[in-house]
């Protein structure tokens, strides 16, 4: 197995989305459309995702699609602006992880790095401080966390004094000044295709993949102070008209 120490470019160019999942939680709100597609001030919100990272140098998309895959398709096609946009299908729901194997695996890729996010979460991380703490923690995974006020809804990370993730912990436990996985991720892609490759069937990336990294002490930790907005939640998606920056589109992509 690849070691994943392979130093990091000051920003990998390709991202995987996650925006395969069936959003059961906001589907009384959003009915027509997936997830990933729910409409922020009449733009659907994958296109806020994508001009981030655009911003950010990223010049390729890979979006991992499963339940109505099609409306996205239908709108973003093959280009995103100058950035080429790819899909890997999930014929059936295979949780993150599997999802993740399935996109590592079959897509083509050209970097050694990749960026992974998910579909639903307004977590605009800045790239170049993602890959610089990645060069120098060293492992195959990073993951961009966040310090929040109070976290009775989202799962917590410890980390010890290196700025390794070392423990997994529920969300509604108490902890001093919480810290969350920010549900962003740059990973060494050999590494990862090599770690998933005899997985079976649907797995979960966080429980079955990070948190074994974790006690490895394999797993790196990014600090980005920024905006965190889960819009699988209806309570958060309908607040995201304000609290999402509002200008981070400058035009709506074209169908």
């Amino acid at each position: 197995m690849k070691n994943g120490n392979a130093p990091v470019d000051s920003g990998p160019t390709e991202l995987l989305i996650l925006a395969g999942g069936l959003g059961t939680r906001l589907r009384q709100t959003v009915r027509d459309v997936p997830k990933p597609m729910a409409p922020i001030n009449g733009i659907p919100f994958l296109d806020y995702l994508m001009a981030h990272w655009r911003d950010q140098g990223v010049q390729r998309f890979v979006l991992s699609v499963g339940y109505m895959a099609d409306s996205i398709r239908t709108h973003f096609g093959t280009r995103y602006h100058d950035c080429a946009v790819d899909y890997a299908f999930e014929s059936t729901p295979l949780g993150t992880g599997g999802a993740i194997r399935n996109a590592t695996i079959n897509c083509v890729w050209s970097g050694k790095h990749m960026v992974i996010v998910n579909g639903d979460t307004w977590f605009p991380v800045r790239l170049r401080t993602l890959a610089a703490d990645a060069n120098r923690l060293g492992q195959p995974v990073t993951v961009a966390v966040k310090r929040i006020a109070d976290n009775d809804r989202y799962g917590g990370v410890v980390l010890d004094e290196n700025g390794l993730v070392r423990q997994f912990i529920a969300g509604n436990r108490q902890m001093e000044n919480p810290i969350i996985n920010g549900g962003t991720y740059l990973v060494n892609r050999e590494y990862m295709a090599d770690h998933l490759r005899d997985k079976p069937g649907p797995f979960s990336f966080e429980r079955d993949i990070l948190e074994p990294l974790a006690v490895a002490g394999l797993l790196g930790a990014s600090m980005q102070d920024v905006q965190f907005l889960d819009i699988g939640i209806p309570e958060d998606y309908l607040r995201a008209d304000e609290l999402m920056v509002r200008d981070t589109i400058r035009q709506p992509h074209p169908h």
